[in-house]
């Protein structure tokens, strides 16, 4: 009886269909959007590994470790490159392309009072914690967002930044932005996107917001302006004066009047004023 091999030009061998199926399903999700196009950059990136798997297979193609054949094993290794690939893209590993696909900007120094403006089509992530005076990194899923570029305005300790996305990002397009600010400066910002801010550790002026998402807030320097232009959830903190000048939906403890609703905490605090139709949910955390 005849036994046909699993070796290259022997007919197609079938343990190397889960591996191919894997980076198939890979390029599959990213044409389709639901992880960013900058994947493509990784995996000819690693050209070196999926080559020397290709001519491992073939030159050991009759090799034997007693009775299972040594190609019949590199697949599987490809499958576990494949995962790693996967880990190493969304985690940012530094062999990856992707991985240097961020906006660093200068250290804070004397940098007292600090803008930012940022207005995309897409997720805009802002947190503090930054050791430089500003931080973008790319959210790693399907999006046409390119990382963006800075255009800083310096007078003396105060500095202005607006971040502008690129007219065509390429393969490096992503879902959006994640930001991160320096603790130190009295920030002013302009948000506009699907935002999801965390300003607790941040000292903020006056803040503005639109499109839709969630805003938490902490602390207050006194009396600080908040806009809302669209469909938004606001978290304050149950011991932090706040009020709200329109139509919201607030906490049942807050008292309600003709202008709109404040916390029953005195004192000069948060002062969030809804525009047009907007819509604004308040919650204390």
């Amino acid at each position: 009886m005849t036994h046909r091999t699993v070796g290259f030009g022997r007919g197609f061998p079938r343990s190397w269909i889960l591996p191919i199926a894997v980076l198939t399903i890979i390029l599959g999700v990213a044409a389709s959007g639901r992880l960013s196009r900058a994947i493509v950059a990784d995996l000819i990136a690693w050209w070196p590994i999926w080559l020397g798997l290709a001519i491992t297979a073939y030159l050991l193609r009759e090799r034997k470790v007693g009775k299972f054949r040594v190609a019949g094993l590199v697949p599987m290794v490809a499958l576990v490159f494949a995962g790693l690939f996967i880990w190493g893209h969304l985690g940012g590993w530094s062999l990856m392309p992707s991985a240097s696909q961020r906006l660093v900007g200068p250290e804070p120094g004397n940098v007292a009072v600090a803008s930012l403006t940022a207005d995309i089509d897409g997720k805009l992530l802002v947190s503090g914690g930054s050791e430089f005076l500003y931080v973008v990194e790319p959210v790693k899923r399907g999006g046409g967002i390119g990382i963006p570029t800075a255009t800083e305005h310096v007078v003396d300790s105060s500095t202005q930044v607006v971040l502008e996305a690129p007219a065509d990002p390429g393969l490096y397009s992503y879902a959006g932005w994640d930001v991160s600010l320096a603790d130190g400066p009295v920030w002013n910002l302009s948000l506009s996107g699907a935002i999801e801010a965390d300003l607790t550790g941040l000292s903020i002026s006056e803040a503005v917001v639109e499109g839709a998402g969630t805003v938490i807030l902490g602390e207050t320097l006194g009396e600080t302006p908040v806009t809302v232009n669209g469909s938004f959830r606001i978290v304050v903190p149950a011991d932090v004066p706040a009020r709200v000048v329109g139509v919201a939906a607030v906490p049942a403890t807050w008292i309600v009047d003709s202008e709109g609703a404040a916390a029953p905490v005195s004192g000069g605090g948060w002062v969030v004023t809804v525009v047009g139709d907007s819509t604004l949910t308040v919650t204390e955390g």
